[in-house]
């Protein structure tokens, strides 16, 4: 049972009730497991150290969820506390140099000389905001950068805590510095101090990001806005964008083939176990094709597993986080 007294003081802090016994697939992109014990929105930086602090204090367990796009929920449910990111924490806005803020608006001015000389500018988002939003705020302000990021289904928080990327590109190459809320604290690292490698970066243990500051390139906003379209275009020719699933569910192997192309050459792509499947667009998804189960989808995941060890011997490990009493077969 959830700590009465916890619970009220988790209230005090957001300054609003939160949910007991949430139900936790509605909240997430693959749309199975379980609930979580208690559930409570965060609407700022400080409001959200109010929270961590209580949640320190009683010793709860925690998990902060963005959009649950890296995330599986055992069908059991979970006995601890979701904080959820809404409010400024899902806010993005972009600055751009005066020069290149009136160049685009009047095309009538001299739209292409001197594009680059008037420098870059920045887009800076609350942890919470979604990486298309962000991308979407940067094309829509002149900025370039974010465009190969574009169709991450995540947050821009979680973003930075896994150093994510796509087409050659990571997020940690356009950071300036970030905003960190520890339990009743609010800091700010520069870049430097992050120390990002692959799928990581070096955060304090127990923050969270609550603002993201990025530097991009300035540019003509429909020259940008058609790249972001392209990059698009070509990760729903080779994601199944459209269906639901909870992104990569393993982690790329730190030397060699990519886990997409080891668990397609084993043969995973079409696996089924209950209303879970591995998709026929990329191996290295597993998509909900209506009421499947959690259970479902580690029993796919075992398979997969297995079936890449026996070919390959390679033991690929998950990128999808854990949430409840779940775990994956040993296999050695």
């Amino acid at each position: 049972m959830f700590d009465e007294a916890a619970r009220s003081d988790l209230e005090q802090a957001a300054g609003k009730p939160g949910t007991a016994r949430a139900g936790m697939a509605r909240l997430t992109t693959i749309g199975c497991g379980g609930g979580a014990a208690f559930l409570l929105e965060a609407d700022s930086p400080e409001q959200l150290a109010a929270i961590l602090e209580v949640a320190a204090r009683f010793s709860l367990d925690r998990f902060v969820l963005g959009l649950g796009s890296n995330l599986l929920v055992a069908d059991s449910g979970w006995d601890g506390l979701v904080i959820k990111l809404s409010g400024k924490l899902k806010d993005c806005h972009a600055s751009v140099p005066g020069e290149v803020k009136n160049r685009q608006e009047s095309k009538k001015r001299q739209e292409s000389k001197n594009r680059q000389e008037a420098g870059g500018g920045q887009i800076e988002c609350g942890g919470g905001a979604s990486l298309p939003r962000a991308a979407t705020t940067a094309v829509d302000a002149g900025l370039s950068g974010l465009e190969p990021l574009a169709g991450i289904p995540g947050t821009i928080g979680g973003a930075v805590a896994m150093n994510a990327g796509a087409w050659g590109t990571s997020i940690a190459e356009l950071i300036r510095r970030v905003e960190i809320s520890l339990p009743g604290e609010v800091r700010t690292l520069e870049r430097e101090q992050l120390n990002f490698s692959y799928r990581q970066a070096e955060l304090p243990e127990g923050s969270v990001v609550s603002r993201v500051v990025l530097d991009l390139n300035t540019g003509d906003p429909e020259e940008i806005r058609a790249a972001a379209a392209e990059i698009r275009r070509r990760r729903a020719e080779t994601q199944p964008t459209g269906e639901r699933s909870c992104g990569s569910v393993f982690r790329n192997p730190e030397t060699g083939s990519s886990a997409g192309e080891l668990l397609d050459r084993a043969g995973c792509k079409g696996l089924k176990h209950g209303a879970a499947a591995v998709s026929q667009t990329h191996a290295n998804f597993i998509i909900n094709e209506g009421g499947c189960s959690a259970a479902d989808v580690i029993r796919l995941m075992d398979e997969c597993r297995r079936r890449v060890h026996e070919k390959f011997g390679v033991i690929l490990e998950p990128e999808v986080k854990f949430l409840g009493n779940i775990s994956l077969k040993p296999l050695t």
